[in-house]
């Protein structure tokens, strides 16, 4: 990126998206910069002085070096953020109108399967209808674009660990209900929470009997339960991933999951067996041949 425009990234970056959007409030910085109106950052740490204990909220300190700027380091605003993806929509970005659509179509890997990405952008959602491309950073903020529906959400939190992409289709759902039930993990997400995670692979069965299109994906619902594992909500992450291997029985990423979720709850013997499933579905699973007999020693 620096050798191209024959100037610093951040430099160039400042010319061609910040001044172009008529941007304000956005500046390259991080913990060692003084910002003006800047929200400090927080998170929940539970390794304090060299000790273990019960979760604090506590300031975050970030450094961002210049050779990780093409990827971090910008501070802004909700209102300069939808400046900027205005300029972007209204063509003010690109010299043609389909290097946007090119942007936000799926790409694919060299065996013509599809990403997970598009170019430039880390969450897609591509469906018959509604679909919505974003982007997410620091596990603290996230923007999602619905090009269809003419709508622009920004979430800006600053509470490292809060996982705005979990909540954001539902803030969407507000100017448009039917993006809610658009997206299967939001509208699993929101029944869930009603019922109880409990009942996710009766609710799961019930919707696809009535909904064949209802199809939750396993990338989708694996990482939702590494974040709320993370999160410490080890029971309902359990069931999350007990319906990734209900949905996806030949997958073997689904199984090693689980069998995680399972010996960290201390449930050792169905630990085994899952870590097992796993590695016959794939002999190359190092990482869990490696736990298998870590377990298995004891």
């Amino acid at each position: 990126m620096k050798s191209l425009p024959k100037k610093p990234f951040t430099t160039d970056f400042e010319t061609n998206q910040f001044r172009i959007a008529h941007l304000k409030n956005t500046v390259f910085g991080d913990s060692r910069d003084i910002i003006p109106n800047y929200a400090p950052s927080y998170r929940y740490n539970r390794f304090l002085d060299g000790k273990k204990g019960e979760a604090k909220l506590t300031n975050t300190y970030t450094e961002f070096p210049d050779f990780t700027r093409t990827g971090a380091g910008i501070n802004s605003t909700a209102e300069d953020m939808a400046n900027w993806l205005i300029a972007l929509q209204n063509g003010r970005k690109f010299q043609k109108s389909s290097t946007l659509d090119m942007m936000w179509s799926p790409a694919t890997f060299n065996n013509g399967d599809p990403t997970n990405w598009a170019r430039g952008w880390g969450i897609t959602k591509f469906r018959k209808s509604h679909n919505a491309i974003g982007m997410s950073g620091g596990n603290r903020s996230v923007i999602m674009v619905y090009p269809d529906d003419n709508l622009s959400i920004v979430v800006l939190t600053n509470l490292a660990g809060s996982a705005p992409e979990d909540f954001i289709e539902e803030i969407a759902g507000c100017y448009n209900p039917d993006l809610v039930k658009a997206d299967p993990l939001t509208y699993l997400r929101k029944n869930l929470r009603e019922k109880g995670f409990d009942k996710a692979t009766e609710f799961v069965k019930k919707e696809q009997n009535t909904n064949p299109e209802f199809s939750p994906k396993e990338d989708e619902l694996n990482n939702w339960a590494y974040r709320m594992m993370s999160n410490n909500q080890q029971k309902e992450a359990l069931e999350i991933f007990k319906l990734n291997v209900y949905l996806f029985p030949k997958s073997w990423n689904t199984y090693d999951s689980y069998g995680e979720i399972l010996l960290k709850m201390g449930d050792r013997n169905k630990a085994i067996e899952m870590y097992k499933k796993s590695i016959d579905l794939n002999p190359n699973n190092e990482n869990g041949k490696k736990i298998l007999t870590e377990i298995t020693a004891q």
